[in-house]
């Protein structure tokens, strides 16, 4: 039995391995090469002998193995990429697989490394961000509605219209308003009802929404611009004025919404900063304007209140 492995031995290729090049040198491609193909070290045993060179051509290195006659057997160039170490056990294979390719006999005992491991895939997990919800329609409503303005010890009806506008999310909105009430009545001096007047007035101001789409409560401020119209009554010669007013005002309304309507209830504080003064010729008394009026008021709206 030993001595069929004695002729195996002897029937394995002593290989040689030279070359002028440093990076790998053929010394360490002969080190890398015994462990992995057991050679023969008598050259009398009479196996054949392969010559490997290792040169370098360009970027590259080549190997070259050729058989004892000097015919070239097998040729190859590496990229030089990696330690010189690595490019020796590069080289090593390369001719370790040669040789093994020429010989079946001997494939068994050349101690190729294992093939590398395929990397595994790295599992890239995208977590898709949440969709934005979608945007909200405006919200919009326009309504009208009749009011008792309570100002200087009388009450006088009158009618309203509001308007408001808002984004589809939020508290904050816009409310634009125009009211008008009917004649009032004031003294001059010691002539009672001497004066009529009447005012009509254009608000408009920011407003804050508390509650849902159903049930809303809102609370709103505004700049105030009117004409005051006022008329002599009763007298001998009788005049009338008009002019501008501005002035501001502080409310606040609740809204009850079904669907696309709702009824609402407010209360609104108007002043009117100033002395309207009421003068008659004759007279050294004047009268006297109210400067502060409550407004209570009672509508219907419709719209998009969600």
């Amino acid at each position: 039995m030993w001595l069929v492995g004695l002729a195996l031995v002897v029937a394995l290729p002593l290989i040689e391995v030279t070359g002028d090049e440093v990076c790998p040198p053929p010394g360490d491609v002969r080190r890398h090469l015994s462990a992995l193909l057991p050679m023969a070290s008598d050259a009398a045993t009479g196996a054949v002998v392969h010559n490997a060179r290792v040169s370098r051509v360009g970027e590259k290195t080549r190997l070259e193995l050729a058989g004892a006659d000097g015919a070239r057997i097998a040729e190859r160039e590496l990229d030089r990429s990696g330690s010189c170490d690595a490019l020796a056990a590069l080289a090593a294979v390369v001719i370790a697989t040669w040789e093994a390719d020429l010989d079946p006999r001997i494939t068994d005992r050349v101690n190729l490394p294992p093939p590398p491991r395929p990397a595994t895939p790295a599992i890239v997990t995208a977590s898709a961000s949440a969709p934005s919800p979608p945007d909200a329609p405006v919200r919009f409503s326009l309504g009208v509605g009749l009011l008792a303005a309570v100002s200087g010890g009388q009450i006088a009806p009158g009618a309203k219209v509001i308007g408001s506008l808002a984004p589809g999310r939020g508290h904050l909105g816009l409310d634009v308003a125009l009211s008008a009430v009917t004649t009032r009545s004031e003294a001059v001096g010691n002539l009672p009802g001497a004066a009529n007047w009447r005012r009509a007035a254009l608000a408009a101001g920011p407003r804050y929404r508390f509650g849902d789409a159903a049930a809303m409560l809102d609370l709103h401020v505004d700049a105030l611009a009117a004409l005051l119209l006022v008329e002599g009554v009763g007298l001998a010669e009788t005049t009338s004025d008009t002019s501008l007013q501005i002035g501001a005002s502080a409310g606040i309304r609740a809204t009850r919404a079904w669907g696309n309507a709702a009824p609402w209830i407010g209360v609104d504080v108007l002043v009117w900063p100033g002395h309207d003064r009421l003068e008659v010729a004759g007279q050294t008394t004047t009268g006297v304007l109210p400067r502060l009026e409550v407004q209570l008021a009672l509508g219907l709206s419709l719209g998009r209140f969600p």
